[in-house]
């Protein structure tokens, strides 16, 4: 498994997914009839940045309330988490959760959401990220959106090759996970 990329629709700005935020978020896929949508908020050192580094990741936690089709965070240990995170200077730049079907793309309620966070942050976002992941291939689909200050909706477009490294920052960062196990807390 490596890293994924990708572009904003005018090319001026790019997300890189860690491998180890990528392996957390499609140990959730849906890929059983009974396993429920889980989801959660994803992180970055580099929250103004035209290249954002994603390499933290929390969710699910265990008062959300999930189904097949659906996932609703619950908002105290969101708000933890995202204060954790804080102090270890990881800043929340998006969303990210499952969809049962192979090639995900946002609900009406998803886009509502995002949106939701987007206006939450005031003047200190200009975009919010949507990440889904989908539920075949070992390498899950992903769909990557933002929710723009402006209004709008931009699908990001995935970069099948190598960058070479994030400009600015060390060509491999260690995992962030809570203090007390994975982002659930759990013991790894």
């Amino acid at each position: 498994m490596n890293c994924r990329t990708f572009f904003s629709p005018d090319k001026t700005s790019y997300v890189l997914f860690t491998e180890s935020v990528l392996r957390y978020m499609y140990g959730h896929a849906q890929r059983k009839w009974y396993q429920i949508e889980a989801g959660g908020e994803i992180y970055s050192p580099t929250p103004y940045s035209s290249r954002l580094l994603v390499d933290a990741v929390v969710g699910p936690h265990p008062k959300d309330r999930r189904s097949r089709y659906g996932y609703n965070p619950d908002v105290n240990a969101v708000t933890k988490a995202r204060n954790v995170q804080y102090e270890r200077e990881r800043h929340a730049i998006g969303l990210w959760h499952t969809h049962p079907e192979p090639r995900p793309n946002p609900s009406g309620q998803d886009k509502k959401t995002t949106e939701e966070y987007l206006h939450a942050f005031g003047n200190d976002r200009e975009r919010y990220l949507s990440v889904i992941i989908g539920n075949r291939g070992e390498v899950p689909e992903m769909a990557v959106w933002s929710a723009e200050k402006c209004g709008s909706w931009q699908c990001w477009t995935e970069f099948h090759g190598q960058l070479a490294v994030l400009p600015g920052s060390p060509s491999e960062r260690a995992p962030t996970h809570n203090r007390n196990g994975d982002a659930n807390g759990n013991p790894e």
